[in-house]
């Protein structure tokens, strides 16, 4: 297994049409359409309040499907389309974890 992180900061056309309601509603939709990627075991969201930097970090089972991930519509119109410059990404092999102990 692999965790891997991603940092970005947003467009400026895309922070000027931010809500509240619009943020839930995108974000709801977004975790329907993860449930369905292959490899993606978890992925957790995260937005800094202050400048609307946006980040995730995703658990997967191979970096097969990371690759793939990198290469779909979903990580283009979830993340390459709407950052500005491009994203940072960190990959990591999982060495433990509490419900699953050591890994490694």
């Amino acid at each position: 297994m692999l965790v891997s992180m991603i940092l970005f900061k947003l467009k400026d056309e895309v922070k000027s049409s931010m809500n509240q309601e619009a943020v839930k509603a995108h974000l709801g939709n977004l975790v329907k359409e993860y449930a369905k990627v292959p490899g993606l075991k978890e992925k957790t969201f995260f937005m800094n309040p202050e400048n609307l930097d946006q980040g995730a970090v995703l658990i997967w089972e191979s970096q097969e499907d990371i690759d793939n991930y990198l290469k779909s519509e979903l990580y283009k119109t979830a993340v390459a389309d709407i950052c500005e410059g491009e994203p940072r990404w960190e990959v990591y092999p999982i060495t433990a974890t509490i419900k699953d102990g050591v890994l490694i």
